[in-house]
């Protein structure tokens, strides 16, 4: 079957094997263990297992496009993740009082500026001459040394079969395959195209995505034709498919730093927009205009034509899930105007207004409703010398909805947030992504987030507290519902080749419940505790090993759930231009309810957090080779071992088997 599967990796992938000079290029690179230390450093494990990819979209896109030292400003560096206010303002003091950054080693001399910060964030920043103009084209070896060329290149297979095959439910084939080929001209040029399919679809174009954008070239700030993301504020009506939510990092995610208008990269085949959009930049002012008319997935009443449901997962293997594919569509039409003052503060204004070729059937009395959509909002961002107050408000004709915050850089050491939510009943935001518990729900949510982060003498603690409640039934809840969590997490480095993590999280909130055979709300409490030891025996070898405990009660009910993890992570790197990962897991949980949740090391560029319940094994292993200077093969493995199952899974992803197991394969060219 495997051999089978092949026909489905690009021709040219042999092609260039095959043509490759059997040359070692000895460069450091160590960008992919760089980007997965922040990603462990802010990233939390949620209660769900979820595809998380696209976050990882956002650190890529800092690694194409990294931020200049000098011409950052505040906001410009906060968007790079472990980024607090206090760093930022180091960065900038030094390069006001010593001038320009001639490289990003000279960070090294910023005086009180993290030192382990600094290796976290050396991938995300450049430096360059401030101001870049389009060079002469002159010859074609011109044109191709400003060149870029990014291909990927990736292809999953199951080993085992699950029912929606054998059932004959699926009309497609096994494999999932992406490729991604990204043209870059100097920083003012890009083209690119995305083309995937997952398991059980026919097509391996089955989804598409295409995208051409400038980017400053005279008073054009950006311009995108074709496939597009547009980010406004702090996301309560505009932003991206995905961004980073409550984590280890008690700072970072709270506060969303929008790029205005940029490609879509991404191969989630929902909520971006397809069209065109343009910003130009006169003086202080950035004027933006966008267009879109996208299709998309949804389930649509057969009497009444309404629609009853929007899919996200971008399946379309059954008949059913083909029928639903692109059913409906959205025109949207809108326009911002921002003004900045580099050094005190940013705001901007919004609106839009979207139509929907089915008008939404409304299920409840507060649910979306109707088929024309009208939003306006407005932002600020402003700076105190070591205060950032930063918010946003939108309309969307019912009621507003917002977000408020303070940042406070107290001492370089230590670091506060706080922000209160209030997202009324009523407001329904179609492509917003507020940060808040539901994950960018921006609807239905009352909240109080405080945090800080505290740089000691014997680690660095995160910390925060989360008050939220839902004052209206939710999709899970029929009845108004609250809850609250906090979380302390210690990073700490006894001794020079040692790191130790520890991490606690409550969360007590409302689920339903039957108890007695009658439905009710009850509080669940959710405990988990977590232990890690980290130990770089040397460059090559980097050991770490986690025990994690989870408890769980429900008010009502006697018995109480308990689940654990164990495992041993190995990194050897005995050559700059190969990695090889292992993990071995241990796991037992009385029930899914208790399930403990992890993230993996991966392909670059995908990033699951796998729910483990039952009692079992995992493992995987992972390699990543640099063949070349612009080559990257990457192969990986992962098994997952049930010995008192017979089979894993449900409906049409069930596997008649105790072993559930994956190939992948994936090729990276940068030229």
């Amino acid at each position: 079957m495997i051999n089978q599967n092949l026909k489905y990796l690009p021709f040219f992938l042999l092609i260039i094997i095959s043509s490759a000079q059997l040359q070692i290029f000895p460069q450091t690179d160590s960008t992919y263990m760089t980007t997965e230390k922040v990603l462990e450093d802010i990233l939390q494990e949620p209660i769900v297992e979820t595809d998380n990819s696209d976050l990882y979209e956002i650190l890529e896109q800092l690694l194409r496009e990294p931020i200049n030292l000098n011409e950052a400003h505040l906001d410009d560096l906060q968007r790079i993740p472990g980024m607090d206010l206090s760093s930022a303002q180091l960065i900038i003091n030094h390069r006001n009082k010593y001038g320009k950054f001639f490289s990003v080693s000279e960070l090294n001399a910023v005086q009180n500026l993290d030192r382990d910060l600094i290796r976290n964030i050396s991938p995300f920043i450049s430096v360059t001459p401030v101001t870049e103009t389009i060079e002469p084209t002159g010859s074609m070896e011109n044109i191709f040394g400003n060149t870029k060329i990014l291909f990927r290149s990736r292809f999953a297979n199951d080993l085992q079969t699950r029912s929606g095959f054998t059932d004959g439910d699926y009309e497609g084939t096994k494999p999932r395959v992406c490729n991604r080929l990204l043209l870059k001209y100097q920083n003012h040029i890009q083209a690119g195209i995305i083309i995937e399919k997952d398991p059980g679809e026919i097509s391996l174009y089955e989804y598409n995505s295409y995208h051409f954008a400038l980017n400053d070239i005279g008073i054009l700030h950006r311009a995108v034709i074709m496939d597009y993301i547009h980010e406004f504020g702090q996301g309560l009506v505009f932003w991206s498919p995905y961004a980073f939510s409550k984590g280890s990092d008690a700072i970072y995610p709270v506060k969303r730093n929008d790029k205005f208008i940029k490609p879509y990269t991404s191969s989630s085949e929902v909520n971006y927009l397809r069209g065109a959009a343009a910003s130009v930049m006169i003086d202080k002012f950035l004027f933006t205009a966008f267009y879109s008319n996208n299709s998309f997935d949804a389930n649509i009443d057969t009497v009444t034509g309404e629609i009853t449901s929007l899919p996200l997962d971008g399946y379309h293997r059954t008949e059913n899930e083909i029928s639903r594919k692109r059913a409906a569509s959205e025109k949207l039409l809108g326009g911002r105007i921002d003004y900045f003052n580099e050094k005190i503060f940013k705001v901007g204004i919004l609106h839009y207004q979207s139509q929907f070729s089915n008008s939404f059937y409304q299920s409840s009395i507060y649910d979306i409703s109707g088929s024309d959509f009208n939003f306006s909002s407005v932002y600020y961002d402003v700076y105190f010398d070591r205060i950032n107050l930063f918010g946003e408000a939108a309309y969307n004709g019912t009621s507003v909805a917002s977000i408020n915050a303070i940042q406070i850089a107290v001492t370089r050491d230590f670091s506060f947030i706080a922000s209160i939510r209030n997202y009324p009943r009523n407001f329904i935001s179609i492509h917003g992504f507020g940060f808040g518990e539901r994950s960018g729900l921006t609807s239905n949510e009352f909240g109080i987030y405080t945090g800080f982060r505290c740089r000691t003498f014997f680690g660095l603690i995160n910390f925060y507290y989360d008050q939220f409640k839902f004052p209206y039934a939710t999709f899970s809840n029929r009845q108004p519902s609250d809850g609250d969590e906090f979380l302390v997490d210690l990073l700490s480095k006894p001794f020079s080749k040692f790191e130790i993590r520890a991490r606690y999280k409550y969360e007590k909130k409302d689920v339903p419940e039957t108890i007695d055979n009658t439905s009710q709300l009850v509080k669940r409490l959710r405990q988990s505790a977590r232990f890690e030891l980290i130990y770089n025996v040397s460059k090559m070898l980097r050991l770490k090993g986690r025990f994690e405990y989870n408890n769980v009660s429900i008010n009502g009910v006697n018995e109480t759930e308990n689940g654990y993890l164990i495992f041993q992570d190995i990194r050897f790197t005995p050559t700059s231009d190969f990695n090889l990962y292992g993990r071995l897991m241990f796991f037992r949980t009385d029930s899914f309810e208790s399930a403990v949740y992890e993230y993996e090391n991966n392909l670059t560029g995908v990033l699951n957090n796998i729910a483990l319940f039952g009692e079992g094994i995992r493992w995987y292993l992972l390699m990543r080779y640099k063949a070349m200077k612009f080559l990257t093969l990457s192969f990986r493995y992962s098994e997952t071992y049930k010995p008192e199952e017979k089979t894993i899974s449900s409906g049409t992803n069930e596997i008649n088997n105790n072993v559930d197991n994956i190939i992948s394969l994936q090729i990276d060219i940068n030229l």
